[in-house]
């Protein structure tokens, strides 16, 4: 009996050896999720090469960078709405080993688009004209998707966390499409509305241009630092009354006007492939309603925003990917954004 006793646990040795395990397991725990996400986050730098390189090899096929927004359709397919437009995704997929979807395409006609799921009434879903390029649309690109973001939507799994260089605060500003609310305001990006931006416009230098970053997709919920959600804002006519009123923004009580941002990879918009330079990574996303005339006079404050702890992956002109942090000066931000602003900007920097 006595030499059972000595061989068994004791209640209180067995709680030890349960604790000192719960211990190991919690100082384990972070390490596992630091590797992961270290293991996610190469993986999300080089889908952004993979992007670069598509560009590039663009340009050596067509002399100049894909456009950011394509063409409306309304003239040649009437009741199409004005966001049914080609993204610049769409115009890369050849060059990311998805030559068979972009041979399924019929750019003839405007690709299918979901519905935005904000608070009020905005780009509702768009079907595709009389079945065509509704599979294209939905279909997943995976080098779209940055695997520290969720799943795709079950019914749209069509998405994208890679946003192109808008720059402006003005959505749909073109050097065709002038703002008339502000029109001394001139497009230095990369990929915008109609744009048609060679290498040789971009006098910064590619090593100084951000030309894509990444962003969280929106779920249909509300996000509760909207980074994801686009909140609605008034019709201002400035970069600085853009950035200040965004700021100002209750997020816990203000309006959406989206909570699907990245739902479409097909859609050439600022909710969906495009981003800009107005303030810094993971800071607020607005939109402005109520402006007058098209979208050139629409502001928006669309910066990246990703679930990489302390910034963002931003591809440069050169193919080459830095991360970014949220801490960076918004000066420094705003000359990366654009492609000749002339600004001086050194390694260091950001």
């Amino acid at each position: 009996m006595n030499k059972r006793r000595d061989a068994a646990f004791t209640l209180i040795e067995l709680l030890v050896v349960i604790a000192i395990i719960a211990v190991l397991i919690a100082l384990l725990l972070p390490a596992v999720q630091s590797a992961r996400e270290a293991a996610r986050r190469s993986q999300c730098v080089n889908n952004l090469k993979q992007v670069g390189i598509a560009i590039h090899n663009y340009v050596s096929t067509h002399s100049v960078l894909p456009f950011g927004k394509g063409p409306a359709y309304a003239a040649s397919v009437p009741g199409t709405p004005v966001y049914a437009r080609w993204s610049a995704h769409s115009q890369l997929l050849q060059f990311v080993e998805q030559g068979n979807l972009f041979n399924s395409i019929n750019f003839l006609l405007p690709p299918e688009t979901p519905g935005m799921a904000g608070d009020v009434p905005f780009m509702p879903a768009f079907p595709a004209t009389p079945g065509a390029n509704a599979t294209a649309s939905r279909s997943q690109v995976a080098s779209f998707l940055c695997p520290s973001d969720g799943p795709t939507a079950p019914n749209w799994p069509g998405g994208t966390n890679y946003l192109g260089n808008l720059q402006s605060w003005a959505c749909d500003l073109s050097e065709g499409n002038p703002s008339t609310v502000a029109p001394s305001e001139k497009m230095s990006g990369v990929f915008y509305y109609l744009s048609g931006v060679r290498m040789a416009d971009v006098t910064d230098g590619l090593s100084n241009t951000a030309f894509f970053s990444e962003k969280i997709r929106g779920t249909g919920v509300r996000d509760r630092d909207a980074r994801s959600d686009s909140l609605i804002i008034a019709a201002v006519t400035t970069l600085e009354d853009t950035i200040q009123t965004c700021r100002a923004m209750n997020v816990a009580t203000g309006t959406r006007l989206t909570m699907r941002q990245g739902m479409s990879w097909v859609m050439g918009e600022m909710c969906c492939t495009s981003y800009n330079h107005v303030d810094v990574p993971n800071a607020k996303t607005c939109a402005g309603t109520g402006f007058p005339g098209n979208m050139a006079n629409m502001p928006m404050q669309v910066p990246p925003s990703s679930h990489h702890p302390g910034g963002v992956d931003t591809l440069l002109g050169d193919g080459s990917v830095r991360f970014v942090k949220s801490s960076i000066a918004l000066t420094t931000w705003r000359a990366l954004g654009t492609r000749d602003g002339g600004e001086v900007l050194s390694a260091d920097s950001y």
